[in-house]
């Protein structure tokens, strides 16, 4: 066979393995190293995925059968008892806890004014908001409104959009209910100083809603927390975020004076 001919059959050498050597492919490091990657792109997929289904604080959005079924028992109440509501109570499991917890309190000061408790736990901005645009306001002309939201979203938006989302709940408050005046509440410290930090934040950015008279702006912090962080604790229930009985004692006195101030004036300006 000439030259040529053999050139066109080259020849094909085997590796041979050598004395301890492991292919790159099964390497323990390899190996490790491939797993580590594919928990690391399952962990951003997952984080993409909770990114993508997390609620807009500022679009409203429902949630399940039992929450709809509880917003429809508020609407029927503005329905069938509109005219003797006064006070509106607008909020997520601290607001709603007003009908256990803080029920003493409540029934003291509150109900004998003809108050609604439309608080519901676990409720963030995006729920409140579709709360109110679908019915539960329908009749009502309530002197004023206390809302207190915004502590759900911590987990899942910014502080600059949970505060969007809270000023949204407020403009339609405004628009919807004209005559009614608003004492807005700032997010209440929780859990640890990190999150108090952010609680504060909030609190800071809807502060500017305040108009002097429509809208007005109470932050209860000092009232909750000593700073660096040092809660009352007496004023919580083991998870630092939802009230005790005295909690709810202490939210009733602090903000008695501008809530009697906001339901007794007779002056009203846009």
């Amino acid at each position: 066979m000439t030259l040529e001919k053999l050139q066109r059959f080259p020849i094909k050498r085997k590796r041979c393995p050598i004395p301890g050597h492991i292919p790159p492919s099964s390497h323990p490091f390899t190996f490790h190293m491939s797993k580590l990657i594919s928990k690391m792109q399952a962990i951003i997929i997952l984080s993409l995925v909770a990114v993508a289904f997390a609620g807009v604080p500022w679009i409203p959005e429902p949630r399940d059968q039992a929450w709809l079924d509880r917003h429809q028992g508020f609407v029927d109440n503005s329905i069938n008892n509109g005219h003797n509501i006064t006070v509106l109570f607008y909020g997520d499991s601290i607001t709603d806890a007003w009908r256990n917890t803080g029920l003493p309190t409540f029934n003291q000061h509150y109900a004998p004014l003809g108050a609604a408790n439309y608080g519901i736990g676990g409720d963030r901005t995006e729920h409140v908001l579709w709360r109110i645009l679908n019915g539960e306001i329908t009749n009502l002309n309530p002197k004023i409104c206390v809302l207190k939201i915004g502590t759900n979203n911590l987990g899942a938006n910014t502080d600059s959009d949970i505060a969007r989302g809270i000023s949204a709940i407020v403009d339609t408050l405004r628009s919807q209910l004209p005559d009614m005046k608003l004492l807005l509440l700032g997010v209440l410290p929780r859990n640890n100083a990190a999150n108090t930090n952010r609680t504060e934040n909030v609190s800071r950015m809807i502060s500017i809603l305040d108009n002097g008279s429509s809208v007005r702006f109470l932050n209860m912090r000092d009232s909750f927390y000593a700073g660096d962080g040092v809660f009352y604790t007496d004023l919580y229930t083991a998870d630092l975020l939802h009230l005790s009985a005295l909690g709810y004692v202490t939210w009733q006195s602090t903000m008695d004076s501008l809530f009697q101030e906001m339901y007794n004036s007779t002056q009203f300006y846009f």
